[in-house]
């Protein structure tokens, strides 16, 4: 799907949507929006007094700013500029969609406080006090029925995952370009890349990863497609270094799994590094702090990690009391 076709279908989907919500009374409802672009008409919402809540999985305005303008220009520059009349649709739906949903929902819920704090130096004239961060994932539940074992996978293999969609902003290009610099002398490294293509530019993407992996003798690397369930928590499991080379992440989601899967994690700079910090767009950096955990052997797991972490039915208690009484949508 090009950027085009993608405009097109957010319209779409847009008009239907919002043509559903219009058949129900405002003062009886609550519009809980899980995206911006394909999401509602917000300020035909808002200005009928629809109380909504928008959950931001992602900043629309920065992530064009970094992508797309490889930010050279903030997005709280960029954001000032409001002449939404001479964009075309596919601009659009990234400034005017997004000043719409900020200025017409009632609360604003986002995965960290550093994306919250891109949208109030946006939108200075954004209530800070509508704006809710409450971190996604049920990372608490494990499968209990699930053991490594089922894995085909020796005991004296180091285990390399990484766990994102294959879309060119999670830059999983930089781990497979940096295995060809790892010392892995006398270890045995399996390296699986989890994730199924996205629906824009992710064959292409997929494809260019796949071509990559052609001279790599380091590692042995694998595709798994996407995984979920018993697979997903067998892989995070087994794994012993998880690797986020992405470059942006609103949250990390599938860091905090990893880390409640007791993995030792090497991430790139953005809003959800932990672990061994590194510069992902240097291979000999991000390299070296691979071999230093390789060289450490297996990863020692007791457990224990993850298991005071909030459950999602607690987290949609914290969500649900954010809704609970919105105040009045601004007109």
């Amino acid at each position: 799907m090009t950027e085009l076709e993608y405009a097109r279908f957010c319209r779409e989907f847009e008009r239907a949507a919002t043509s559903e919500i219009f058949k129900h009374d405002p003062k009886q409802s609550v519009v809980l929006c899980n995206d911006i672009s394909e999401g509602p008409d917000f300020a035909a919402l808002g200005k009928r007094g629809y109380h909504v809540a928008t959950i931001f999985h992602v900043d629309v305005v920065e992530y064009f700013t970094r992508f797309y303008l490889r930010g050279l220009i903030r997005p709280e520059t960029v954001a000032r500029f409001r002449c939404f009349g001479v964009m075309p649709d596919v601009l659009k739906l990234v400034f005017e969609k997004q000043y719409q949903c900020v200025r017409y929902s009632a609360r604003i819920v986002v995965p960290s406080a550093p994306m919250r704090d891109v949208i109030l130096r946006c939108y200075p004239w954004c209530v800070s006090e509508k704006i809710v961060v409450l971190p996604w994932g049920n990372i608490a539940t494990r499968d209990s029925a699930v053991v490594p074992s089922q894995l085909d996978i020796s005991e004296d293999e180091i285990v390399i995952i990484t766990l994102s969609r294959l879309s060119p902003e999670k830059g999983i290009e930089r781990l497979l370009i940096a295995l060809p610099h790892l010392d892995v002398t006398n270890k045995k490294v399996r390296v699986f890349i989890c994730g199924g293509p996205a629906y824009m530019k992710g064959r292409a993407y997929e494809q260019k990863l796949r071509r990559l992996t052609a001279g790599i003798t380091t590692a042995c690397v694998e595709f798994t497609g996407h995984v979920t369930g018993a697979q997903k928590a067998a892989l995070l499991q087994r794994a012993d270094i998880f690797v986020s080379p992405s470059m942006h992440e609103s949250y990390g989601l599938t860091i905090a799994e990893a880390l409640a899967a007791e993995c030792r994690v090497v991430s790139h700079h953005h809003y959800g590094a932990a672990g061994e910090v590194v510069d992902c767009a240097d291979p000999k950096a991000l390299a070296r702090a691979l071999g230093k955990m390789i060289a450490g052997g297996r990863t020692v797991k007791t457990g224990k990690a993850g298991r005071e972490s909030p459950s999602a039915a607690e987290k949609m208690g914290t969500l649900l009391s954010a809704i609970a009484e919105l105040p009045v949508a601004q007109s």
